[in-house]
Formats: structure tokens, C-alpha cells, sequence
């Protein structure tokens, strides 16, 4: 069995929670060319306006989705802290390899604690298309209720698209923006986290 398989079942085997009906589909989440990631700090005084753009190059999950009963379906998704990188195109080459040191090694401080996950514990559907996920974020070992509003697109093919965001505070988790590398410039104590993502139906076998 190949590392992501085995990585996979485990992931099945945690969502499979209650009952399935016949439109119950696992679909697997993983990098691909048009997904992106991202997580949006914004700046305030003098840059007001400004924002800091991370993005992660490396994630697995998987979604359990019943198109019958979707209040039913589960999620779990699990990001490498490590291959956070910064995206802003504002700042200096300088001071940009500040915040990406930065945000790697002290904001989450990825050696000591390299995933980030969410579970998700709740699934209330707004419209057709339209879906709040209530779970748990976990970052640098800290566990905090979230809630993520997100759209599903169900594909021609075996596949779904998922957008979603989720707005959370940065103290919650005891996380430190990347305001020493800019001097007393501040940043908001919210982050947001963005996501874009082509899931595709599996099985194991």
C-alpha cells in the first residue's frame, strides 16, 4: 500500500461516521493546477490597505459528501505548515525574505509543529449551492472552533469544486504577525483563510 493510500483509509475511516446513503461519495483533496490556498493577514496604520498573501504548495484531505443528505457529510484537511510562502508584491526583495523567515519559523513555527488541520464537526446547507461548515482548526497544536462558509459545484465527471473562507483571530491560536520585520508597522489580529480545490471521487482498493 503506497504512503498516500495508507494515508487516505485513514482519512476515510475518520469521516466514516452515521449512516451512507447510495449518493454517498469520498472524494480526495490534493495540489493541483488550478487549487490554491491561501491565508490573507491585513496591515493597518501607515499601510492600511496593504495585506500579506501566503499561500501552501502541499495539503491532503478528503471529503465525505452525500448529495442526498449533505447536513451528513464530513471533511478533514491537513496542511504542511512548511511550505507556507509569501506572495506580497509590495515589499522590498529585503524585506520580503524577512516575513517569509519569518512566518516559517516564528509565526508557525513550522519545525516544532508542521500540520495544520481542520475536522469538521457540522455541515448546515444555506442553498443549492451554498454550505456553512462548522470544525476545528488546529494550528501550532492549538484547537479552536471555526466556522467556513463554502460553495460546491458538483463536476460532469467524478469531481467536485469547493470554495470556501473562513475568518479567524490570530491571538486565538497564540500567533504572532509579522510585524518585527516591518518595524512598528501593525497588523489585524484576524487572518483569512481562502481556499480553492478540485476534489476527485475515490475508493480503496
Amino acid at each position: 500500500m503506497t504512503h498516500f493510500k495508507a494515508f487516505f483509509l485513514i482519512l476515510v475511516l475518520l469521516l466514516a461516521v452515521g449512516g451512507a446513503s447510495a449518493e454517498t461519495r469520498t472524494y480526495k483533496l490534493g495540489p493541483g493546477d488550478h487549487d490554491r490556498v491561501e491565508l490573507v493577514v491585513e496591515k493597518t496604520g501607515l499601510l492600511s490597505g496593504k495585506r500579506h498573501v501566503f499561500t501552501f504548495s502541499q495539503y491532503e484531505g478528503a471529503v465525505r459528501f452525500d448529495r442526498e443528505r449533505p447536513e451528513t457529510s464530513t471533511v478533514a484537511f491537513f496542511l504542511q505548515a512548511g511550505t507556507i510562502v509569501c506572495r506580497d508584491t509590495w515589499l522590498s526583495a529585503k524585506d520580503l525574505r524577512k516575513v517569509q523567515e519569518y512566518a516559517v519559523k516564528d509565526m508557525l513555527a513550522a519545525n516544532r509543529y508542521p500540520q495544520i488541520s481542520f475536522r469538521s464537526s457540522g455541515i448546515k446547507k444555506m442553498d443549492p449551492s451554498h454550505y456553512e461548515v462548522e470544525g476545528v482548526l488546529t494550528i501550532r497544536d492549538v484547537s479552536k472552533p471555526v466556522v467556513i462558509v463554502a460553495s460546491l459545484t458538483v463536476g460532469a465527471g467524478e469531481s467536485i469544486s469547493i470554495e470556501g473562507v473562513a475568518r479567524v483571530h490570530l491571538t486565538d491560536f497564540g500567533l504572532k504577525p509579522p510585524t518585527a520585520a516591518l518595524g512598528t508597522i501593525g497588523t489585524k489580529n484576524e487572518m483569512v483563510f481562502r481556499f480553492v480545490l478540485q476534489a476527485t471521487a475515490s475508493w480503496i482498493s
